[in-house]
């Protein structure tokens, strides 16, 4: 596990497997997680990490949804309130690939949320809201005191992973993290970035959405578009995404989504 230290009082703690990552937000001897890991080893370093290096006690843990990869932590923080919203099963119950550890990571949350939450904590507004792309229970955390949104996987690396929505949820989700106007991304993988991730992922899902239309979906030529030909110029795509890209194209083919409004994809 590796740390990233945003402020005083805000560390990102990313770990081994999937790079998945939990922010943790300190106040006092009190900390709030957003996340909790994707693997049994990663738990235990983040336990450590907050209970002997901060010394501090984790009172909540907020899941922006309910996939395996970001519930590893949950159990290792017993006397925590688990936050996350109502439609936390159906999350939970349509992941396509986990593994036999990665079942285990499920607990009952203890708060659950339809439409906004906000939480006060330290210094910080911690505004919940909900905004599914990715899931049909994702949520996100605008943090307007550190300048910063937590975005879930509504965006991965510089795309988007449309494997359990529809493109079309992605705009309006995309969109609404655009307007909260913050400096900082974080998303439920990888380290800290720019919220410029929001707009090449805008970027991403337009060239998909109009390769899949010149291309008609023909499977000799559309199962074969690399994921470079879908990010903007400058942008470099890495492993992690492409492994992604590649299920992107899948379920693109076998649903064939119908045209979105020109104003979608223009």
């Amino acid at each position: 596990m590796r740390v990233q230290r945003l402020e005083p009082d805000v560390h990102l703690a990313i770990g081994d497997a999937y790079d998945s990552n939990s922010t943790i937000l300190v106040s006092g001897s009190e900390a709030i997680l957003i996340e909790a890991m994707a693997s049994k080893k990663d738990a235990e370093d983040l336990k450590k990490y907050v209970e002997t290096d901060l010394k501090d006690r984790v009172r909540y843990i907020i899941c922006t949804h309910y996939f395996s990869d970001h519930l590893a932590g949950l159990k290792f923080f017993p006397e925590s309130q688990i936050i996350t919203h109502k439609n936390y099963r159906h999350t939970f119950d349509q992941e396509r690939y986990r593994s036999e550890e990665e079942k285990s990571f499920f607990a009952e949350p203890t708060i659950l949320i339809s439409d906004e939450l906000s939480i006060r904590w330290g210094r910080f507004r911690l505004n919940l809201f909900y905004n599914p792309g990715h899931t049909m229970s994702t949520v996100n955390v605008d943090i307007p005191q550190a300048n910063l949104i937590h975005v879930g996987d509504t965006v991965v690396g510089n795309m988007v992973y449309i494997s359990y929505s529809t493109p079309a949820l992605f705009f309006p989700a995309l969109e609404q993290i655009k307007r909260r106007n913050r400096k900082t991304l974080i998303s439920s993988h990888l380290a800290a970035r720019s919220t410029d991730a929001v707009d090449h992922a805008l970027y991403y899902l337009r060239t998909l959405q109009r390769k899949a239309k010149e291309l008609d979906y023909q499977e000799e030529t559309f199962s074969k578009l690399e994921l470079q030909e879908c990010l903007p110029e400058g942008v470099k795509g890495t492993p992690f995404e492409t492994i992604f890209h590649k299920r992107n194209l899948k379920i693109m083919a076998e649903q064939r989504f119908e045209d979105l409004p020109d104003e979608a994809i223009l």
